[in-house]
């Protein structure tokens, strides 16, 4: 409180005349001037100096009537001022003893202005209601009214606060305008809008409030709904400066223009608001705002807004997150949409938001290949939600979803137990059925491929997926040797306008079709094609180069054939001696003997080659046309002695027969002659020497013997009609009837009757086969074993191919190594010749031999004409042999270039050992990554699906993630379907619970240490 000079002045003159009083007698003039002196006090506000005068003067008994009454009011008043604990109590009992005083009057309104100044507005409020206006000044009165009413406001009692406020709202004045300001104010709480605007603009147009009523009147228009008032005020009170709480006005204008659907407007209005008012706004303004910039496209502020709205999963969060979930799918945010949607797929506050929220979550699982988390959601909404209209493109997406996740079951069964089927769902049909089928296919299960296929051509919506499916029934009908379906199959395909990488695929595969129905011209066509259109890294193009020259040749047009197969020498063909040997054969017919030789000499020479034995007859027949006969002789002697397991032996002999006849050696050519009947009794060759051996005896003076040659040829080979051949058609029969077990038994009897049999040993493979077919194999395997000692035997390629994989089986590996190398040179065909490839391949890597098994896997992906699953095969065990060398680098190629071609079981396995590599290795995210995409890319294939989650939740052990390694195995064994995963995983767990009992234990015992 401030003291003027004089009264600093009047109060130490007061001061320093005190202790003279204590020393005389006091006059009635200087109590009297005290009295004055006090009041003047009072009136310049030294309330504590005032005071101790008025106290002074009090004690003088003297001192009676009104000046004594106005000394004790004076002296409350001070008392009051100077925060007495007894001032109130004293100015109280002045009122009671002075009832009729008019100073009485004053002090409740003292007490009343006193504790309004003070801010104590229930002690003001309670003493204006003491004081009686009547009495006050029209000034006074207008004062009063005013600071009551706003004393009663703070106290929220609205209602007695605008009585007061009416009283003197409408006087003008000092009070006038803030009286109209706040009664505006308490109608509008009450929703008296036509006051309370009245009121607002009175006090409107006081300079003083013109800034600060505009908010009241905006929001009295706004709760009115006079909303084109509202914006009219508006868009003038926001033009103009320094209005209060413009923030407020311009969202009152936005929440307008938005009950008005004028969104453009609205977000200006929005955004201006909350660039200052963010932090304090109502998360249903922030929905507004945010569904609104959701409108115009604004995406930044609605994120903005509406993640701020959406802190609570109540009717505004549900909506703000749905909201959340539609904005990040535009900006194609796909993994921050389906969290989105994830939010509210299961909200009971809004069913419209849940229906979509579930599509959509479900439809983002599937764009971003996620096929099982789709697969659950999309069945979850036809359960849910069976009248939805999303059921259509659910049950598209869901077939196809089906597809994705490899679940080509199931998607089948579904598509196929649909009522109604859309052109969308026929194709996810196609493409399962179609991938089922070729999944087959390179399982080498040819029947399942080739039904599944068909099916798949049911439906031929997409016409590159119909020349797929209809290319893979080709090539499985081929390879069960049946052509001539497999030709109208592979004209499908082409019919169906196939891409360019395809159509030569069909080119390749028809012409091999009409090559193995001997349909020559039309096989040249095929080739031809092929050949022309093949790129030159195409490793079925030195094939094909060679089936066309073979074309050319059944033409014996041996100029184009020679140009063929020149062109197979220059592309590298693997089959170089074969080529060879044709020529060989083409210069011989065309009289080029020296040529000829030339090539037959090459080939001979060529070891390993299964074209060898037939280069070096052949040889040996090309002296003998040239009448070489000692030449010839010396070449057929050569391939007698050096491969006597050889199928061209027996002709060999036959040959050498006649070349010694020329020269006139009629022993030796008899003796060749009987060497025939005797060791190939049932060999062809055997069949037609009957007469060149009895005119070789006769000349060599021996026609003796020619009697008993004759009875064992008879002996050998007696009338059809007879009981042993009665006998072995008949057990025969049982074996092509599928009656393996008589079948067996026959075979048995037979061989044990008819020991001498030309037929026993085909008796003894067909007893063998019956074995295999009912599972039998070490039965079957001995008789195999038996059989192969005969290298002439008519099926001895097929009997080495069996004996050769039951060894196998059997974790022989050396033997079988052995087995599939004699496969390899008495191959038949090239499927024989793979058979065999493949066995070497898997026997050296199981003997830790990978150098061994690279060199016939690289074979397997050289070779040309080789089923898809073998070269998928090939390229992953290249890759186990580089990890198994521990050469890791190359071990991650090689099983991502497997992955990449492969999505079979080879694919799955090579995910998983990638995933093992990167275990070992300690990359423990890429570990992650890679063991999670064998569930996502190949969950049909369920034992690397366990192996894969067992390995996972090792590495998360290894990172000391042991609340996920726990997860996993647990929920391996409450839900993996195979009983060894479970095992596993459950021994996996005990082990890490049993760790933890440990380190706690231990922690413990550290812990009573310290």
């Amino acid at each position: 409180m401030t003291m003027t000079r004089s009264t600093i002045v009047l109060i130490l003159f007061l001061i320093c005349r005190l202790p003279g009083m204590g020393q005389e007698p006091v006059s009635s003039q200087t109590i009297e001037k005290g009295y004055t002196d006090a009041l003047d006090l009072v009136a310049h506000r030294a309330y504590g100096a005032a005071y101790r005068l008025l106290t002074e003067y009090l004690t003088y008994p003297d001192r009676a009537g009104s000046r004594r009454a106005d000394a004790q009011y004076y002296q409350a008043l001070c008392a009051v001022h100077m925060y007495h604990m007894d001032g109130e109590r004293m100015m109280e009992a002045y009122i009671d003893q002075y009832p009729l005083s008019p100073k009485s009057v004053a002090a409740n309104y003292e007490l009343a202005t006193f504790y309004y100044y003070e801010k104590n507005y229930s002690r003001s409020s309670t003493y204006f209601a003491k004081v009686d206006f009547r009495t006050l000044s029209r000034e006074e009165q207008n004062t009063g009214h005013f600071r009551w009413g706003y004393s009663l406001f703070t106290m929220r009692k609205f209602k007695e606060a605008l009585d007061q406020f009416n009283a003197i709202k409408g006087l003008g004045g000092q009070y006038g305008p803030a009286a109209s300001y706040y009664a505006g104010f308490i109608e509008s709480s009450q929703s008296d809008y036509a006051n309370a605007l009245i009121d607002l603009q009175r006090a409107e147009a006081n300079p003083s409030y013109a800034t600060i009523v505009p908010v009241l009147i905006t929001y009295v228009y706004y709760k009115q709904k006079s909303y084109d008032q509202l914006l009219s005020y508006t868009a003038t009170v926001l033009s103009k400066e320094g209005i209060s709480s413009a923030a407020e006005i311009s969202l009152l204008a936005a929440e307008t223009h938005y009950r008005k659907n004028d969104f453009g407007k609205a977000l200006p209005l929005y955004i201006d608001y909350l660039d200052d008012e963010a932090r304090k706004a109502d998360r249903g303004v922030l929905f507004r705002a945010g569904s609104t910039a959701f409108r115009q496209k604004d995406t930044d502020h609605a994120l903005q807004y509406l993640k701020a709205s959406a802190s609570d999963l109540d009717t505004i969060g549900t909506s703000a997150s749905y909201l959340i979930g539609l904005i990040y799918l535009q900006r194609k945010e796909k993994p921050l949409a389906l969290t989105a949607f994830e939010n509210v797929k299961n909200t009971t506050i809004d069913a419209r938001i849940a229906e979509e929220s579930l599509f959509l979550s479900a439809k983002v699982n599937y764009e971003l290949g996620r096929a099982d988390e789709s697969i659950a959601e999309f069945e979850g909404l036809l359960k849910r939600y069976p009248q939805s209209g999303h059921q259509q493109e659910t049950r598209e997406l869901l077939s196809q979803a089906y597809v994705n996740a490899n679940n080509f079951n199931r998607a089948i069964e579904y598509i196929e137990s649909l009522p109604r089927r859309s052109p969308a769902v026929d194709r996810a049909y196609q493409k399962a059925t179609y991938l089922k089928g070729t999944d087959y296919f390179n399982k080498e299960d040819y029947i399942n491929a080739v039904q599944f296929l068909q099916k798949s051509l049911e439906v031929p919506v997409d016409p590159s997926l119909e020349a797929e499916a209809a290319y893979w029934l080709g090539e499985s009908y081929s390879i069960g040797k049946k052509y001539e379906q497999a030709v109208g199959f592979y004209e499908r395909a082409l019919g169906a306008a196939p891409a360019a990488s395809l159509r030569n695929d069909i080119r390749y595969g028809l012409g091999y079709a009409r090559y193995n129905q001997q349909q020559y011209e039309q096989a040249l066509t095929s080739f031809k094609e092929f050949v022309g259109k093949a790129a030159n890294n195409d490793s079925r193009l030195p094939d094909a180069a060679i089936r066309l020259g073979d074309c050319y040749y059944t033409r014996k047009a041996n100029g184009e054939a020679l140009l063929s197969y020149r062109k197979a020498i220059q592309l590298g063909t693997l089959d170089a001696d074969y080529v060879h040997l044709q020529q060989g054969i083409i210069h011989t017919m065309e009289g080029r003997y020296t040529d000829a030789a030339s090539e037959l000499d090459i080939v001979a020479a060529t070891r390993g080659s299964r074209y060898a034995e037939e280069a070096m007859f052949k040889r040996g027949q090309l002296d003998f046309e040239q009448s070489n006969y000692a030449g010839a002789v010396t070449r057929f002697t050569s391939l007698i002695t050096t491969a006597k397991s050889s199928r061209w032996v027996p002709y060999a002999y036959t040959r050498r027969a006649a070349a010694n006849y020329n020269l006139k050696k009629y022993d030796a050519t008899a003796n060749d002659y009987i060497e025939v009947l005797e060791k190939y009794p049932t060999h062809p060759a055997s069949q037609d020497i009957l007469l060149p051996l009895q005119e070789a005896l006769n000349l060599a003076k021996r026609n003796g013997e020619f009697d008993k040659y004759l009875a064992q040829f008879k002996a050998i080979n007696p009338d059809a009609a007879g009981i042993e051949v009665v006998e072995f058609e008949a057990a025969k029969n049982l074996y092509f009837s599928q009656s393996y077990t008589s079948a067996a038994d026959k075979r048995g009897a037979y061989a044990m009757n008819y020991p001498e049999s030309p037929r026993r040993m085909e008796a003894r493979y067909y007893q063998a086969e019956s074995y295999y077919r009912l599972k039998e194999f070490a039965k079957a395997l001995e008789l195999y074993n038996e059989i192969s000692a005969e290298s002439t035997f008519t099926f001895i390629n097929k009997t080495v191919g069996r004996q050769a994989e039951l060894t196998f089986k059997l974790g022989n590996y050396d033997k079988a190594a052995a087995s599939f190398q004699r496969l390899q040179l008495i191959a038949a065909n090239k499927k024989e010749q793979n058979t065999a490839w493949n066995g070497l391949m898997e026997s050296y890597y199981l003997l830790a031999q990978y150098d061994s098994a690279d060199v016939y896997a690289r074979k397997l992906l050289n070779q040309s004409n080789v089923n898809v699953g073998s070269q998928n095969k090939a390229s992953l065990y290249l890759g186990k042999s580089a990890m198994a060398k521990g050469d890791y680098e190359t071990a991650k190629d090689e099983f991502i270039n497997t992955i990449n071609a492969a999505h079979d079981e080879y694919g799955a396995e090579a995910k998983y050992l990638l995933g093992e590599i990167f275990y070992l290795t300690k990359e423990h995210k890429q570990c992650y990554e890679t063991l999670l995409g064998v569930k996502s890319e190949f969950s049909t294939y369920t034992e690397w699906v366990g192996k894969a989650f067992l390995l996972l939740a090792d590495n998360y052990v290894a990172t000391n993630e042991i609340f996920q390694a726990k997860g996993t195995l647990k929920s391996l064994v409450d839900n993996f379907p195979t009983q060894e995963v479970k095992d596993l995983a459950s021994e996996k767990l005990k082990k890490i619970e049993q760790d933890e009992l440990r380190l706690k234990a231990k922690t413990d015992s550290t812990d009573r240490d310290k």
